[in-house]
C-alpha cells in the first residue's frame, strides 16, 4: 500500500484514537482495557476505523436517521437469500 494521499491533519480529523470517555465508561471501558492486554492489534485497529460517516449518520434528524435505517435493513433483507 501507498502512502496516504491526505495530509496530516486531515488524517488526524478522520481517525482518532480512542479517547478518555471510551476507557472510563463503565461498560465500554473494562472490555477496551482487556483488548488493550490481550489483543492490542484489535485496538489498533479500531484506531483506524474512519468515523467520519457515523458523525454524518449521527449528525441527521432522528426520523431522519430512522428512514436511512429502514431503507438499509429493507435493501438487506431483499438479497437475503432463502434456501
Amino acid at each position: 500500500m501507498g502512502a496516504p494521499s491526505y495530509d496530516a491533519a486531515t488524517l488526524a480529523a478522520y481517525f482518532q484514537p480512542l479517547g478518555d470517555a471510551v476507557r472510563k465508561d463503565p461498560l465500554v471501558g473494562p472490555l477496551v482495557r482487556r483488548w488493550a492486554e490481550q489483543d492490542p492489534d484489535l485496538v489498533d485497529a479500531v484506531r483506524d476505523v474512519d468515523r467520519s460517516q457515523i458523525r454524518d449518520a449521527l449528525a441527521g434528524r432522528p426520523a431522519e436517521r430512522l428512514r436511512t435505517a429502514c431503507a438499509l435493513a429493507e435493501s438487506l433483507e431483499r438479497a437475503r437469500r432463502v434456501d
